[in-house]
């Protein structure tokens, strides 16, 4: 019960911006983990696919967009810690796509492979958006699909 309670109180501290992002983040979470569950595969690019391109000219925009990027990214980072499901670096970036691409920022979706130390091939899946990764690449990995 000491835990639940912490969370619950860390939750009351955030701001109610973060509070938002956090709900948002979380429901993506349950929404796209199930979406895997339940869809082929191979339908996810066409899913998830980035909708439209925005440029931003002006020096304000672009920092805009920088600050709504790394709000996103703390909101999928809180809500990872609390998400149900075993493959959650595909349904954070999943989720974290589908956050950005609803604030007309496009994102590159990443898809690799790289081996364990007992020689395993192990998958990942990564997010970024401009220099920004969302969902961390780690070390090792190979890149075999973006999207």
């Amino acid at each position: 019960m000491g835990k639940r309670w912490q969370r619950i109180r860390k939750f009351d501290e955030l701001s109610w911006n973060e509070q938002l992002l956090f709900s948002e983040a979380w429901f993506l979470h349950l929404t796209t983990g199930l979406i895997l569950k339940f869809i082929p595969f191979r339908w996810i690019p066409r899913l998830f696919a980035n909708r439209q391109r925005t440029v931003f000219s002006l020096q304000s925009s672009v920092f805009s967009q920088l600050q709504e990027i790394l709000m996103v990214k703390r909101a999928i980072e809180r809500a990872n810690v609390v998400s149900p499901w075993k493959n959650r670096c595909l349904v954070s970036s999943l989720a974290g796509r589908c956050m950005l691409r609803r604030r007309k920022i496009e994102s590159q979706l990443s898809l690799g492979v790289a081996k364990d130390s007992a020689g395993r091939t192990v998958a990942h899946a990564w997010l970024s958006a401009g220099d920004q990764e969302i969902v961390p690449r780690g070390n090792g990995y190979t890149e075999l699909y973006f999207f």
